[in-house]
């Protein structure tokens, strides 16, 4: 089995965190061995599963519109919510959705009701909806920069010179919030 994107990302967050797969599992409170096999192409996770490993790194999954370039949800528990409101904003109904998935749209009322979904189907869900799932770093709230694209963002431009001390690529607070922690220099770059 190839291994999907987010399992690469996953893959190469541990080891640039210097973490072997038991220390990473540790840390998300599950089986080492289930890590293995997803590193493996053995097995396709369980996407509420791979959140918690990921969040165990720092990590949490979100839905990007790749339009506007804004994160419209992070956190397990806030995708799919953020997937309906967002399809029906842009008027798609869940029958559509389900064509578009090639399952029926009973499926994809199911999915919105809650089902749990492997990592795959999660994936075509938020993809076939014109959304991206991917991973941000978990920061405090107070940063204004998007997590997704201001660490892609090569220039530097979103960043301030003072930032969040938690904060892993530089974001400054808005404008007269109190920040988590006491600003410190940028990390541009980081």
């Amino acid at each position: 089995m190839k291994l999907h994107r987010l399992v690469d990302a996953l893959i190469a967050r541990r080891r640039a965190l210097d973490l072997s797969q038991a220390e990473a599992a540790r840390l998300a409170g599950i089986n080492a061995g289930t890590v293995s096999q997803w590193e493996g192409g053995l097995k396709e996770p369980r996407l509420s599963v791979l959140c918690t490993h990921a969040g165990g790194m720092a990590l949490l999954p979100a839905v990007v519109n790749p339009r506007t370039r804004q994160t419209l949800a992070s956190g397990y528990h806030q995708l799919v919510p953020a997937v309906v409101a967002f399809r029906e904003q842009e008027g798609v109904a869940a029958a559509e959705i389900g064509r578009r998935m090639g399952v029926s749209t009973s499926a994809v009322r199911l999915i919105e009701g809650g089902r749990p979904m492997r990592l795959l189907s999660g994936d075509r869900y938020v993809t076939v909806a014109g959304l991206l799932l991917t991973w941000v770093y978990d920061r405090p709230r107070c940063c204004r920069c998007d997590p997704f694209w201001c660490r892609t963002d090569e220039s530097g431009e979103h960043c301030a010179e003072r930032s969040c001390g938690r904060c892993l690529h530089g974001c400054p607070a808005p404008d007269g919030v109190t920040c988590c922690e006491a600003a410190v220099p940028a990390r541009v770059g980081s």
